[in-house]
């Protein structure tokens, strides 16, 4: 009989034994499944149809590559909706938040992220930039070795003199554009240089006032209409394109058209805008990140100017607008 209770005990023991290497081993498992799930963080400054576009692309190209949410990665999007105090905080909390891989769009997002993530705690790849080379994070030319090892992405120069060429096709005349340009933006200000030289190549008088809030927009605007301004241009400028439902205001009152350098608003007195087409601008920000991913060192990356070309036309502007304008030659390019 005591043999039997040592037998016992012993088969007890032993399947106690094996229950706690089974919980060990399964404890390990899970951690083993949380160590391949993959951290993804998108971060946008604001919200508006050009880093929506973004936006949209990046997601759809990491999921045609095997990485949609709860599927091999987890993927959390940011908006900062246009604060600043609350970017930086979005910023720290992805650098602090365990995050693998953040994708930004637009240059203010760059920009705040990469002054977050110095170290490079994160690896960030950045889209929907205007010049990646004058936006003080780094990366002073397209090979791979000036940028930073863990910062790579694509620029998007907005063909800003493509722009003033239409303009002057549609109006032969065309003397004076103004614009209003938010100062406090990078790729802005890049926007403005270009557009500089162009109009003078052209005999144009670029017309400029500088605001530092969407709140001064129209007053600004219409001050540039007064001064006989023929019509009004956008360039590359997330603070300004916010608001831009006050220039297409201020254009319909003095009945001269807006064109801009994004074809995502045109409407009213929109008469045009050329741009990127941001939608693949994102899916090549989403395909870079999956390379990455998959092994691709970002020290064999370019940082290069990628612009997919987005030209959209509306003719309804013109019923009003002053005379001189044609649209005639564009009309592939006509909005529905």
């Amino acid at each position: 009989m005591y043999k039997y209770i040592k037998l016992v005990r012993a088969f007890v023991a032993l399947i106690l034994c094996c229950g706690v290497l089974l919980l060990f081993d399964l404890n390990n498992r899970k951690t083993e499944v949380r160590q391949e799930v993959i951290k993804i963080a998108t971060f946008k400054i604001c919200s508006r149809m050009v880093l929506d576009e973004i936006e949209r692309g990046v997601l759809t190209s990491l999921k045609e590559r095997g990485y949609a949410n709860g599927k091999k990665c987890s993927i959390q999007q940011f908006n900062a909706e246009g604060d600043m105090g609350v970017a930086n905080m979005i910023a720290n909390n992805i650098v602090n938040g365990g995050f693998d891989y953040v994708i930004t769009a637009s240059t203010p997002a760059l920009q705040v992220m990469a002054n977050a993530n110095k170290k490079g705690k994160v690896m960030h790849i950045f889209c929907g930039v205007t010049d990646p080379y004058v936006s003080g994070v780094g990366i002073t030319g397209t090979e791979p070795s000036q940028h930073p090892p863990h910062l790579v992405g694509v620029g998007s120069f907005q063909p800003v003199e493509r722009a003033f060429d239409i303009a002057r096709q549609m109006n032969p005349g065309l003397k004076k554009v103004g614009t209003v340009w938010c100062t406090s933006e990078t790729c802005s200000e890049a926007c403005v240089k270009l557009a500089r030289k162009k109009c003078k190549a052209l005999g144009i008088e670029l017309m400029e006032m500088s605001v530092e809030n969407a709140n001064q927009i129209l007053e600004s605007a219409m001050s540039l209409t007064a001064r006989g301004a023929q019509a009004l241009w956008l360039g590359g400028d997330n603070v300004v394109e916010t608001g831009i439902d006050q220039l297409i205001n201020a254009s319909e009152k003095a009945n001269i058209p807006l064109f801009t350098n994004s074809a995502y608003n045109v409407y009213g007195n929109t008469l045009f805008g050329i741009g990127a087409e941001y939608f693949e601008v994102g899916r090549l920000a989403g395909n870079m990140t999956a390379d990455i991913i998959e092994g691709k060192s970002p020290r064999e990356i370019r940082v290069e100017n990628i612009v997919p070309e987005n030209l959209k036309v509306n003719p309804k502007a013109l019923k009003n607008v002053k005379e001189g304008w044609s649209v005639a030659g564009f009309e592939s390019n006509f909005m529905p």
